[in-house]
């Protein structure tokens, strides 16, 4: 099992610069991914994009792709000669055709705009995807370790949880077994206080009985209880749980444990009910959290 959270990040250095990638993963019902590629590598953002829908699963994944120039290979500052010159003519005719006073100095030519400014080193995209790409795959290692320790606390959680509703419908299944005979008593007793008990007609009441005994027969609902528990603790113990799998068992077990309640009018067995509900809604809000 492995859990939608994780962080993993990794680097690569080529020539031009270093490819530093950093992922992180949180809960969602499905694969919402979030990427930002640094400028120089953006023609490698739909690479990218495609490699993580083939590679991920489910989650809200944010992907940050950086690029770091190496140091000492470019130009720290540079000159652009012809804003320059454009600055210098347009002094030069301010001047002379409107009468414009003054002069440039040295202190505002380098104030402005874009005259001095620092070059990018465009990296060669195709030199570049082979280390963007073996930086990806590490990172997402990382990432799916931390997934991968969380999803075993996880595991051991949902196991304990899921043999706990194993122990909570034994004790239903076990109390189902008596309630023709309280209902039977229950129902005697309430026609001995309106007649005189003589007058009880027994196959009347046998009739009533079989009535309730049918009505409140639960081992349709005992039965699929059981296998949907048995289908979640198998998969747990081997791993191969997923977390629209567990949804979907926690839906159905849901569904029995509430017509059980709903056909069982017995107070112990509602309150073992609403034991199984609450469990059952821990269950619910971990399988979110399950790839």
């Amino acid at each position: 099992m492995r859990s939608m959270t994780g962080f993993g990040s990794a680097e690569q250095e080529g020539k031009r610069g270093a490819i530093r990638i950093e992922t992180r993963s949180y809960n969602h019902r499905f694969l919402d991914l979030r990427l930002r590629v640094a400028r120089p590598l953006q023609p490698l953002e739909p690479r990218v994009h495609q490699w993580a829908r083939d590679r991920l699963v489910r989650g809200r994944v944010e992907m940050n792709v950086h690029w770091e120039e190496l140091a000492g290979r470019a130009e720290p500052l540079r000159l652009n000669e012809g804003t320059l010159q454009f600055y210098l003519d347009l002094e030069k005719r301010l001047r002379e055709e409107f009468g414009v006073q003054g002069s440039l100095d040295m202190q505002t030519l380098l104030r402005l705009r874009d005259l001095v400014t620092l070059p990018e080193e465009t990296p060669d995209i195709e030199e570049e995807w082979p280390l963007v790409l073996l930086a990806l795959e590490e990172a997402a290692e990382k990432m799916e370790e931390m997934q991968d320790r969380e999803g075993g606390a996880l595991q051991e959680d949902l196991l304990t949880r899921i043999r706990l509703l194993m122990e909570q419908r034994e004790r239903i299944e076990a109390m189902s077994r008596d309630l023709p005979e309280r209902f039977r008593e229950r129902l005697e007793e309430r026609i001995s206080k309106l007649t005189n008990r003589a007058d009880m007609d027994p196959q009347r009441i046998a009739q009533e009985i079989v009535l309730y005994t049918d009505k409140a027969d639960i081992t349709e609902e005992i039965v699929r209880l059981s296998s949907h528990l048995e289908s979640c603790e198998a998969a747990l113990k081997d791993g191969s749980m997923t977390g629209k799998r567990l949804e979907f068992l926690v839906q159905e077990i849901y569904r029995e444990v509430n017509t059980i309640g709903s056909k069982t009018p017995s107070a112990d067995v509602t309150y073992v009910v609403v034991d199984m509900k609450s469990e059952l809604e821990k269950v619910r809000e971990q399988s979110q959290n399950i790839q």
